[in-house]
């Protein structure tokens, strides 16, 4: 999941719709759990749910964007933030792992009470969603959940531009990877398969508005977020 940084706290915006543009602004038209790239209908999402915590409704602090499917699933009822790990916060592209089969893994190398949460967040958010069930906590994804299909299609994607690119690499292909990956999204997918490829990354961190430069060093390795809990 990629980490974003916001910007500055613009505070209370009523009605909260009005803060899809900015946050649009700072962080591309992207979903913030899933990464999908979102042409229209994308949710200001409300990381603590609105009708149970109606204080917060109207609070900058607690949007993010989804997609339906992201919002639609994390679903409502009372919820403490501390037991998740959210992308505006923490590093979570630390927290999860990303597959050729599309599948989302959570990234279990951390503390007993960190891997708690990231399993938390996994389930939460329907990113546990795939025809593959096999795996402990994956579930059957409806019809209309196609998340999974999207990064599979992605990784395919990404692995056929990386191929490309090692047969003849220049900086106008490189560009072009780059203007590609920015129109579909799916940035922790890119970053994943060009994991080798440190000026490949560094592309990828740039080109994507709102990345949290901060939880990367100058490999783009990820790191603990300054402040956060990874």
């Amino acid at each position: 999941m990629r980490p974003i940084e916001k910007g500055t706290d613009l505070g209370e915006i009523n009605p909260y719709e009005r803060a899809q543009q900015p946050l649009i602004e700072r962080l591309g038209e992207y979903c913030s759990y899933c990464e999908r790239w979102i042409a229209s209908g994308i949710h200001v999402e409300h990381k603590k749910p609105k009708n149970e915590y109606p204080e917060t409704k109207f609070s900058w602090n607690n949007f993010l964007l989804a997609c339906g499917n992201c919002n639609s699933g994390k679903g409502h009822g009372q919820l403490n933030l501390e037991d998740y790990l959210w992308p505006d916060s923490d590093n979570t592209f630390m927290a999860f792992n990303y597959d050729s089969q599309g599948r989302v893994l959570p990234n279990k190398i951390h503390t007993d009470s960190i891997n708690r949460k990231i399993e938390a967040t996994w389930l939460a958010l329907g990113l546990n969603k795939h025809p593959d069930s096999q795996i402990s906590g994956q579930q059957t994804p409806t019809s209309k959940d196609k998340r999974w299909l999207h990064r599979q299609q992605a990784w395919q994607n990404a692995a056929k531009r990386k191929s490309q690119l090692a047969a003849f690499d220049t900086e106008e292909r490189r560009t072009e990877i780059v203007e590609m990956t920015i129109q579909r999204g799916f940035w922790s997918v890119w970053m994943t398969v060009f994991q080798d490829d440190v000026d490949m990354r560094r592309r990828l961190i740039e080109a994507f508005p709102g990345t949290a430069k901060a939880c990367f060093d100058e490999n783009t390795q990820p790191i603990q977020r300054p402040g956060g809990q990874i």
